[in-house]
């Protein structure tokens, strides 16, 4: 697909909207430093990416906030960038809209669509786009980007994506081992130095190093080595009790008891979390509601006796003459009326406190139920450190073991159990606050004298509760490992003064047998994981070797070569490749950027090229990789590729610009560089392309102008149309004068160039080298006269006195020569 137009509104330079047409071919644009024509590069790009390359290499992205939104834009209109497309004879519009609601809507034929109907994933081709500030990001960037960067480049990202994804896993995986893992390590480690450190176990020694292959020949010897130590013709199913026997009673004369701190277990933590849950959520509103809601049981509860005694009292009156069963007075009819309808009015007031009765006992039975969780759960607190605590006792005996050696040890243990003891204190008042407080609710109830603020004291009472136990299982997890390593200290001091050294090691080979086992498959595990890293990264580093080394090193020579000139040192770009270590491995991730000084290699372009040379080769690692890649963009945009490039490398750019337009490319060229700009148009003659000048910046954006695109005969028409007007004035016929110079210059550099393959700067031609070029070249003497005799009064003029007068006649003359010369130039 080619470009036919472009069109900016409120883009960067361009506020008002301005509408650009491209030549199938090439378009030229000329314009001074900050005039606005990179803003047609990025335009360009901004509208088929949503972002510029210029944004994405940012260091401070901050900085570019709002830069694509021009500040005169009103804000109630959006900015775009619109562009007309060909794709063999159909054409179809593009349009980017950026708006304060989205950063970037997509247009096609006026639909707005999610993604460009473009064939191919656009972040993985080469962008069509030569951009100063982009042309050396390749070659100057870290090793590791580079490597990304020539990835996307030959097409290799998803295999670099994987790469990365191995090189994560495999690194340091030590660092992400689950927590659990890594002391499950710690703890199988200990055994293993404790072995190594047994003389008298010497064979089970040399067998374990041996690793994972021969586990079953150190299994055997540790069951044989254990043998020797008990009694003849223990079972191999008894060896392990009976060492565990000896060793008790040989430690058990030196001191009595463990240093124990468990850890609270999953379940354990998960039932706490579910009562801690129920405690916080227990005294609602609703419950407060209901619970002051019994105190109008009190008054029902007299109604209940009046009742039940009435029906005492009409059971008794039942037979044929009823009397009161108290006074013995007669019952008339009326009266027992009376009292029977006295104990249906009771009955059905009686009715509401059934209601209230089992909303009694469901509240008794839920403080009753909160009591015994309540007190389960402190019970699996205090019971947690009681083991602990109990060896407070012993403390001076530990001391005279321990220290000095393990003072560090000793303290632990001192430290947890005053720790310990102090948030035992606070969560046992914690307790007793949450029971008194209950007893007092449950008082209430049974009294009936209900009161809302004992179930809020509660509350309050169980929310400190749940405060101080997680402080309390703060503290304890906070202990555990420090506890757990003192005993094992402990351990170890006491089969050294029992002499149960070898026997606790062997204790602990058959009882930890299988997280051994685990133990080496683990680091066989993390061993593979540095083969498997480096098989991948030499796999990987071959492979781009292949690619950077063979086509891509070609490819981008094959275009240096045009751009380097005979006069230049010969120091130059090598080729690509991959660094390679002193044993010939290609190094992971690391693109080498080859340059030649006479013939001897040099460490780096990067740091040996001139900044020049790495310019031009940026041009051509941008060119190549463009028409290396398939790609839907036939054209090309080019923004001020010759900086820092001399005269000389100038015009051979214009050698490279050329063999872009007849490789098909549609080459759209931006240059702030107004004497390049002219050899660019008379090295590219023959397309006839579009030739703009932005000629002024305002507020409304750039002032651009189309201009004639061949040179020589804008200029030789300007003469024609000066020495045709009677009223040029003698100024106009001094410029017609100059024009004439410039004119034989142009034409001079054209023949010489087509007969000598050699690019001369027109500019800098005087009459002396015209002279000595067009002989050369083959020009007939009498039309070299001719030519150079324009030179000896057009010089001149630049230095005429106040008198000085150009002359039409001679003018003409010349003119006549210079289509003479025309001639001889397209006869070649």
């Amino acid at each position: 697909m080619k470009i036919e137009n472009i069109t900016l509104r409120g883009f960067q330079g361009f506020n008002d909207k301005l509408t650009i047409q491209i030549h199938p071919r090439m378009t030229l644009i000329y314009a001074a430093n900050s005039f606005g024509k990179t803003s047609i590069c990025e335009g360009i790009e901004w509208l088929l990416y949503g972002t510029t390359s210029r944004v994405e290499q940012a260091e401070y992205m901050s900085e570019y906030k709002g830069s694509y939104r021009n500040v005169h834009t009103p804000d109630n209109e959006p900015t775009f960038v619109e562009a007309v497309f060909k794709d063999g004879g159909s054409l179809f519009t593009f349009r980017g809209e950026l708006t304060e609601q989205d950063p970037f809507k997509r247009f096609v034929d006026g639909i707005e669509n999610d993604n460009w109907p473009i064939v191919g994933d656009l972040s993985k081709m080469p962008k069509p786009f030569v951009l100063q500030h982009a042309l050396k990001y390749l070659l100057l960037v870290t090793p590791n980007e580079r490597f990304q960067g020539f990835a996307r480049l030959l097409g290799f990202d998803e295999l670099e994506a994987v790469l990365g994804n191995i090189i994560s896993l495999c690194t340091k995986p030590e660092a992400r081992i689950p927590p659990p893992v890594r002391n499950f390590r710690m703890a199988v480690d200990v055994i293993e130095k404790r072995l190594m450190t047994q003389p008298s176990l010497t064979a089970v020694q040399k067998a374990y190093k041996r690793g994972s292959p021969h586990l079953d020949k150190t299994y055997d010897l540790i069951l044989q080595e254990s043998r020797l130590r008990v009694l003849p013709g223990t079972p191999d199913a008894g060896l392990l009790p009976r060492l565990l026997k000896i060793r008790e009673e040989a430690v058990g004369k030196v001191f009595q008891g463990r240093i124990i701190l468990e850890r609270y277990s999953d379940e354990e933590r998960r039932r706490i979390g579910q009562n801690e849950t129920h405690l916080l959520g227990l005294v609602t509103e609703e419950l407060i509601k209901e619970y002051t809601g019994l105190i109008g049981l009190s008054t029902l509860q007299h109604i209940l006796e009046q009742m039940r005694l009435f029906e005492l009292g009409l059971k008794l009156l039942e037979g044929t003459k009823p009397a009161c069963p108290l006074c013995g007075q007669v019952i008339t009819p009326t009266l027992l009326d009376h009292l029977h309808q006295q104990h249906d009015s009771l009955q059905n007031q009686g009715a509401r406190t059934t209601a209230l009765e089992e909303q009694r006992k469901r509240i008794a039975g839920l403080l009753n139920d909160l009591g015994s969780s309540l007190k389960s759960v402190q019970e699996l607190h205090l019971s947690r450190i009681s083991p602990l605590i109990r060896i407070k006792q012993s403390l001076d005996q530990l001391k005279a073991i321990l220290l000095p050696k393990h003072e560090v040890h000793f303290t632990s243990i001192q430290q947890a159990i005053l720790r310990l003891e102090e948030k035992k204190e606070n969560i046992v008042q914690a307790y007793d606050r949450v029971a008194t407080a209950l007893n007092k609710v449950q008082i209430s109830i049974n009294a009936s004298q209900e009161d809302a603020t004992l179930l809020k004291v509660l509350g309050e009472a169980l929310s400190h509760y749940v405060s101080e136990a997680r402080l309390y299982i703060r503290e304890v997890d906070l202990h555990v490992q420090p506890i757990s390593d003192a005993d094992q200290i402990l351990r170890h001091e006491l089969d050294a003064l029992a002499g149960t050294q070898d026997i606790s090691v062997l204790i602990d080979l058959l009882e930890q047998w299988r997280d051994i086992k685990k133990k080496l498959e683990i680091e066989e595990i993390l061993e593979g994981l540095k083969d498997l890293r480096k098989a991948a990264e030499q796999y990987v580093g071959e492979k781009m070797r292949q690619a950077v080394a063979g086509n891509l090193s070609s490819e981008v020579m094959e275009w240096y070569e045009q751009i380097r000139t005979t006069g230049d040192p010969n120091v130059h770009f090598g080729g690509f490749d991959m660094e390679r270590t002193q044993s010939g491995e290609v190094k992971a991730r690391r693109i080498q950027v080859k340059a030649t000084s006479y013939g001897k290699d040099l460490i780096s372009a990067v740091s040996s090229l001139s900044e020049s040379k790495l310019n031009a080769l940026g041009l051509c690692l941008c060119i190549a990789s463009n028409l290396k890649s398939e790609t839907p963009f036939e054209f090309l945009v080019i923004d001020d590729p010759i900086q820092s490039l001399d005269t000389e490398h100038e015009a051979q750019c214009v050698e490279v610009i050329r063999k872009l337009v007849e490789k098909g490319k549609q080459v759209l060229l931006l240059t702030h560089n107004g004497r390049w700009v002219e050899q660019v148009r008379s090295g590219c003659r023959s397309f006839n392309g579009i030739y703009y000048e932005i000629t002024s910046y305002n507020q409304a954006g750039p002032h651009i102008k189309e201009v004639a695109w061949e040179g020589w005969r804008q200029r030789l028409g300007e003469i024609d149309a000066i020495l045709k007007d009677p009223a040029a004035n003698s100024v106009r016929i001094q410029q017609a004068e100059e024009e004439v110079r410039l004119v034989m210059s142009v034409l001079t550099t054209e023949i010489y160039h087509k007969i000598k393959d050699v690019r001369k700067d027109a500019a800098k031609l005087n009459s002396d080298t015209v002279r000595k070029m067009l002989i050369e070249c083959g020009v007939g003497d009498e039309l070299v006269d001719k030519v150079t005799q324009s030179f000896a009064t057009t010089d001149d003029a630049h230095h005429a006195s106040v008198d000085y007068s150009a002359h039409r006649q001679r003018i003409h003359i010349y003119y006549n020569s210079a289509w003479k010369l025309v001639a001889f130039m397209k006869s070649l």
